[in-house]
Order: C-alpha cells, then sequence, then structure tokens
C-alpha cells in the first residue's frame, strides 16, 4: 500500500515535486507518492537514523550495569572500566590518565557527555560529587539531581572505575536507560556507553537457621550517633555455613513480615513499632555495620532518630544476616530499652545567672567552609544551672535562644547553623549570599558546647575582614551576653 502525504509549504520539498509532476498541477490535491519516491525518502531516513546513532568517538567503551531498584537508596553496582585502552589511545600512560581525570596533574584530559537522544556533546565534566560524572534522564540525557534524574555515573580515579547508582524512587522494573560518558585528550575522544537496567529484588526463600536474642539498654539521645552492640560471630558464621562477613547481606523484618533487602550502611531505618519500614521523620532507631563504624567485626551499631524515644518505651527490632551462597539466615532479635540517662556531671548549684564575656575568633580566609571553635561549656552550665546533656535537650527542643544585639520577645529566626546566624560587616544576621561575611552558631553534644564558625567564601574578602558582633544566648532564667569579635586573616 503506497503511503499518502499533504504537501507542506517547505521550498525545497516544493520543488522537488514540481520536478516530478507537470507544470501546471493543482498543488492542493493528495499526491501518491511512487515507489521511487518512498524508496528516496527511506533513504534519507537511514542517513539521518545512522547519524542520529552514531557516536563520535575514536575508541568505544560498553558496560551494562543491573540496578535493583530502591524507594530510598542511592544504591546501585561499581563497573570498572578499561582504563588501559583509554590511556593506549591517549598516548599517556594510566597514572597520568587517572590524575587527569582527578584534576591531581598527569594528562590533560576532560570529561564530558554525549547526549543519547542526540549524540550531541555537552561539555560539563559533572553534574555530579565526582571530577568525572554526571546524572541522567530517561532518555540518556545530561540533568541535574532532582525530579528529572534517574540515574548517575560517578568516577572514582582510584578504583578505575563507575559508582552506577540511582535517584531513589524513580525507576521502575524493566527500565533501560542508556547514557554515555566521555573523556577527550590530545584530540582522540573515548566514549563509555552504559545500559543500565532496572531489576526489582528477588523473593527471600531462606529459612531462619537460628537466632540469637540481644537485650539493648539506652537513653532518649538528641544527636545522631550510634553505639557498639555485640554479637556473637563465630556462631553466626558457622550457622550459615560461610567462613566471612564478606559473604553476607542484611535484611530487615517488615510488618508483613517480608524481608526489606534496601539496606543502607549494611542497616536498616525501623519504625516505633520496630519494623524495617524505611526512613520517616517517625522513625525510632537504626542499625548499621562495617567498616565505616569503627567496630570490630563482632559488633554491628544502633543509633537513635534523635528526640523520637522517651524514657520507658521499648522496642524490638530483627536485623537478619543473610547467606545467598546457603540461602541460610541468621536473625538478630534485639529488644531496646530506653531507660533515664545516667549523667556523668551535676548541674551547677544556684540560681541562674546574667552574665557577659569577650570571645575572639580568628581563621584565614578559605573558599572550604572550615571553622574554628570557642568552649562555652563552662559559661553556659554556670549562667543555666545545667548539665551538658540537659542544655542539648534545650537546644533540641528551642527552649535555648540566641539573639543578636538586643533580646526580644519573639521567636529568634536563625540564618545558619541552628542556633546561629550568618552575620554582615555590621555584625547583624543577614542569609547566606547576601553580604554574609562570617557565620556563628552554637554547637552542641552530650559532652561539649562551643561556638564555631567560618567565613563566606564569596562576599568575605581574601584580603581579611573582621566583624564585631553581640549574642545573648538565654536558658533556664540565665543570660549569656557574648562580646563577638570574629577575625578572618588575608588568604
Amino acid at each position: 500500500m503506497k503511503k499518502i502525504f499533504k504537501y507542506i509549504p517547505a521550498c525545497a520539498f516544493m520543488l522537488t515535486m514540481m520536478a516530478s509532476c507537470g507544470d501546471n498541477e493543482n498543488f492542493s490535491k493528495e499526491h501518491i507518492l511512487t515507489n521511487d519516491e518512498l524508496k528516496e525518502l527511506a533513504r534519507q531516513d537511514s542517513i539521518l537514523e545512522a547519524q542520529k546513532n552514531q557516536i563520535n568517538a575514536d575508541l568505544i567503551l560498553e558496560y551494562t550495569a543491573n540496578i535493583t531498584i530502591s524507594s530510598n537508596l542511592y544504591d546501585g553496582t561499581f563497573v570498572e572500566i578499561d582504563t588501559d585502552k583509554i590511556a593506549e589511545l591517549f598516548d599517556v600512560s594510566v597514572d597520568d590518565l587517572l590524575n587527569g581525570i582527578a584534576g591531581t596533574g598527569g594528562a590533560d584530559v576532560k570529561g564530558f557527555a554525549i547526549e543519547w537522544s542526540t549524540r550531541q556533546d555537552n561539555g560539563k565534566s559533572s553534574t555530579t560529587n565526582s571530577p568525572w560524572g554526571h546524572w541522567w534522564d530517561a532518555n540518556g540525557n545530561v540533568t541535574q539531581w532532582g525530579d528529572n534524574a534517574m540515574v548517575f555515573a560517578e568516577f572514582d580515579p582510584e578504583s578505575k572505575g563507575f559508582a552506577v547508582g540511582q535517584f531513589p524512587g524513580h525507576l521502575v522494573a524493566g527500565q533501560q536507560i542508556k547514557f554515555i560518558e566521555a573523556l577527550r585528550c590530545n584530540d582522540r575522544r573515548a566514549a563509555v556507553v552504559f545500559t543500565v537496567n532496572a531489576v526489582v529484588p528477588g523473593d527471600i526463600s531462606a529459612s531462619v537457621v537460628s537466632t540469637q536474642k540481644i537485650t539493648v539498654e539506652t537513653y532518649p539521645k538528641f544527636e545522631d550517633t550510634h553505639f557498639p552492640v555485640q554479637f556473637d560471630l563465630t556462631k553466626a558464621l558457622s550457622d550459615l555455613g560461610v567462613e566471612s562477613m564478606s559473604d553476607v547481606k542484611f535484611l530487615g523484618v517488615k510488618a508483613d513480615g517480608s524481608y526489606n533487602q534496601e539496606a543502607s550502611g549494611n542497616g536498616f531505618w525501623y519504625d516505633m513499632d520496630g519494623y524495617a519500614e524505611g526512613f520517616s521523620n517517625s522513625a525510632s532507631m537504626y542499625t548499621v555495620y562495617g567498616n565505616s563504624t569503627g567496630y570490630d567485626a563482632d559488633y554491628f551499631g544502633i543509633g537513635q532518630y534523635p528526640g523520637n524515644l522517651n524514657v520507658g518505651k521499648s522496642i524490638n527490632i530483627k536485623y537478619a544476616l543473610f547467606s545467598e551462597k546457603t540461602n541460610k539466615i541468621v536473625m538478630l532479635d534485639i529488644d531496646v530499652n530506653v531507660g533515664e540517662y545516667d549523667d556523668p556531671e551535676q548541674a551547677p548549684a544556684g540560681d541562674p545567672e546574667v552574665m557577659e564575656i569577650d570571645v575572639k575568633l580568628t581563621k584565614p580566609y578559605d573558599t572550604s567552609y572550615s571553622i574554628v571553635t570557642y568552649d562555652m561549656q563552662e559559661a553556659l552550665k554556670n549562667a543555666f544551672k545545667m548539665t551538658t546533656y540537659e542544655i542539648q535537650r534545650a537546644v533540641f527542643y528551642d527552649e535555648l535562644k540566641i539573639y543578636v544585639s538586643e533580646e526580644k520577645e519573639e521567636e529568634p529566626s536563625y540564618t545558619a547553623d541552628v542556633p546561629g546566624y550568618w552575620l554582615n560587616e555590621e555584625g547583624l544576621p543577614c542569609t547566606w549570599g547576601s553580604g554574609s561575611i562570617i557565620w556563628v552558631s552554637l554547637g552542641v553534644s552530650e559532652s561539649d558546647l562551643y561556638l564555631y564558625g567560618g567565613n563566606h567564601p564569596g562576599d568575605c574578602s581574601p584580603e581579611g575582614q573582621t566583624v564585631a558582633a553581640k549574642y545573648i544566648i538565654t536558658c533556664n532564667g540565665g543570660k549569656v551576653t557574648v562580646n563577638l569579635e570574629y577575625e578572618i586573616t588575608a588568604q
């Protein structure tokens, strides 16, 4: 069957048809294309398609990355690439190639991207946190972190490969995304083509071969820190039939009895009923395991969502060790009891006080937001007649307040790390980037109370500046007026 086209007002098309049809042809009527005309259109379409699919590169490396979709993790996989071939193409050593990518010397290598849908160059070397790597949308085109982002690729020079991961909750089962990371050096181009396949987690059919019962005593915490909890590592490995924890994956138990396989830091966030339902503002605690904790192999960490656990609360959580090799599970069945805090300090005696102190902070100008600190622990404890833990809790519940210049009846509006402010050259509160020279905030933990802050990399002069301000800190009927002088010295 022949295709039927309507004429359109395109000059080149019109001239072609005028040559093939009579001079007195009525151009408003339908024209049935001949077989030769159809063949010519097909030929032109094939040329356009070939141009669209062509990758402008002297070397093309192709890899596949299968990613298990997650609703709350940026997880993915690691893909090592053939840096030897790229270095050979560029006529440089592998070390020079890697240093060039990292920006630490070496070869003059430039990372960029090639848009999948158009095969056009995108000159940005990165839209991620790595020197070479990008966020990609569903069409395989470069994007930023956000609503359109589907997957990312970040190159690690030390590992000679890409971490390929996902934006949580954006991928769907069976989705495939192709994208092209690229390098150029010495007028030569290398393209690394990725095909990402989104897959769903497989069902866990393993049986629980043993259970270790563990009881943990804790207290309400107001910071995101974890503490070590010991389990019987030797028995767990023996029961699983594996030799080391490198053969173990971690699972959490959800409310419906199924397993949460989306481990972050080898652990899970648990809700107030103890189920591994993921992170939320109503979460109770979390588990964590591995080298990043600094604990020995027979310890895992338990932490809290700050402020969500009260004295008297008891929660049971289940933290599972799973071996895919043997299809076995060892369950860590953990009872967590929340009691009173055993405060090592005693609040100073007497009534809250009003005091005034002079504080000077000095640091060199830099662009890295580095900080300096000033110890405020004894001053605040003595003024408020509270322990460090009590003051930390007061900060968390907004009972401690900081004002600039004068105490006010209304609630303070902090503009930096809470509680704290960005300050302009007059020492008055401002927002970041609006003439903000420095920031000063109050840092708190169970053991420390300190003022800290740094300089704005753009608003503050590299030649140095000094800002004077008055911080008024109130809590529990006490008040500390801080006459603050912050000197940023020349770069």
